[in-house]
């Protein structure tokens, strides 16, 4: 079967044997995408004053869906959704770091369920000053969270019948917002959260994300 034809965005042209072309993108905020990751709520870690200050989530899905992410004039995000599958994630700097995705017809989960879990038990976490309170839901998958994540399409891999075959992603940030159930995909209000640590499975799938309230992250002692 032949390879997949790649073409970097930054310098994206298409060779063919009988038809060479470019493709070039009006500006760079083009390239500039949504990335929506269904997880679920591992433990919450809250501030001396029961505020929120950082989540542990792990993922529900290897699903994501993908949207353009708004303009520097400050329009909307096109809430055109298009779902794919993670194929592989090379972390970078306890962040993201690298995606590739491939297209999907399965739905990325929803974020169902209360705003609320049931709890399990409660630790302090004599490491972590500003967060020291750890709670843990009753039951997994009783809080499901969405997470969406900025990245930049860096490659656009053809098939031979010239149909997306793959994407690779580079992450542009390591703030996300993060939505509880009954919050839809891009509902303004969102709280930002910062990326803390990202730890694998042996597959090289997420396996855990740490995450901190923006203004509230725990901080080591």
């Amino acid at each position: 079967m032949p390879e997949p034809t790649q073409i970097p965005t930054a310098a994206p042209v298409i060779r063919t044997p009988a038809a060479p072309g470019t493709m070039q993108p009006a500006d760079a905020m083009h390239a500039a995408v949504q990335i929506t990751f269904s997880f679920e709520i591992a433990s919450m870690q809250l501030t001396p004053t029961f505020k929120m200050g950082a989540l542990q989530v792990r993922p529900t899905s290897k699903i994501v869906t993908m949207r353009l992410a708004p303009s520097q004039q400050q329009q909307p995000a096109v809430n055109l959704q298009v779902t794919f599958e993670i194929a592989k994630i090379q972390p970078t700097g306890g962040a993201l770091g690298t995606l590739r995705l491939t297209p999907s017809q399965q739905q990325r989960p929803t974020a169902t369920g209360s705003p609320s879990f049931t709890v399990a038990g409660l630790q302090l976490v004599s490491n972590f000053e500003a967060a020291p309170v750890q709670l843990t839901p009753s039951q997994q998958g009783q809080a499901s969270v969405l997470v969406t994540a900025p990245f930049q399409i860096a490659t656009i891999e053809f098939s031979p019948s010239f149909e997306i075959a793959s994407l690779v992603l580079n992450s542009s940030s390591k703030q996300v917002s993060v939505q509880l159930p009954g919050a839809g995909p891009g509902s303004e209000g969102a709280p930002m959260f910062e990326i803390a640590n990202l730890q694998l499975t042996g597959g090289g799938e997420i396996g855990m994300l740490q995450l901190n309230l923006l203004g509230h992250g725990p901080k080591r002692a």
